[in-house]
């Protein structure tokens, strides 16, 4: 089963032109790819169709397995419980707290309290918020905003995970731990697309690059005996349970 499945897919907005053309491609379970391209190219909308967020104007879309292009709005929701998402602008709630704010899909997924607790407060120490717990993230900088949004996407363990730029306003130290808190979760099974124009990051990480260009897709394999990053192997799973 592909965990991504893309045939002849198109997508306009409204009588403008296709921003994406005749796009056809597949992801297996448990690959990391890199999506890249130069602005205005295609890639969020790319994204916005891999999360489920926009339908196609034309082609087929397989998320799972299933044909997402006729599914029910109930069926959608349930689809789109599977993925986590990073956004480049947060989308995180200001009436709620940094805690609640990475809590929210376990609560909406029915989970304990005492083990959203343990959870939340786990992954806050991780990405160096657990002074944090009880801010609002209005008050917070883009960086801490943006370590919440990603802590909140993967708190339920993903199958899928698509992410934004999530290192975009992070500095290197902290952008490269959650680098490796990525390939952690790649190994233990998570699909992974992460969109980026990180230089740095495309030549430290050697994984398959998806590469928009005026609308039309490509795929590069990138080739290296080594990772510079091997020593994250090392470090202990945030997820042992």
């Amino acid at each position: 089963m592909r965990m991504i499945k893309f045939e002849h897919v198109g997508l306009r907005y409204g009588i403008g032109p296709e921003v994406l053309k005749d796009i056809s491609f597949s992801l297996e379970p448990g690959s990391f790819h890199f999506l890249t391209g130069k602005s205005g190219a295609g890639k969020t909308s790319l994204m916005r169709l891999m999360y489920l967020g926009k339908r196609p104007t034309r082609g087929l879309i397989s998320m799972f397995g299933k044909n997402v292009n006729g599914q029910s709005a109930a069926h959608m929701t349930q689809l789109r419980q599977k993925i986590g998402v990073v956004f480049q602008d947060f989308r995180l709630m200001n009436h709620l707290s940094a805690f609640d704010n990475i809590a929210l899909p376990l609560r909406i997924i029915g989970r304990p309290e005492k083990e959203i607790k343990a959870n939340v407060e786990e992954l806050m120490e991780w990405v160096d918020l657990h002074d944090c717990a009880k801010a609002s993230p209005a008050t917070l900088s883009g960086g801490q905003q943006q370590r919440i949004s990603i802590a909140r996407a993967i708190i339920s363990k993903p199958r899928l995970l698509l992410a934004d730029e999530p290192t975009g306003n992070l500095d290197d130290s902290i952008g490269a731990k959650l680098m490796g808190l990525f390939e952690q979760l790649n190994r233990m099974g998570t699909t992974i697309v992460i969109a980026t124009h990180s230089k740095s990051i495309l030549d430290s990480f050697h994984h398959p690059r998806l590469v928009i260009k005026d609308g039309l897709l490509s795929i590069e394999t990138i080739r290296s005996p080594f990772s510079s990053f091997e020593d994250f192997s090392e470090q202990e799973s945030i997820y042992n349970a």
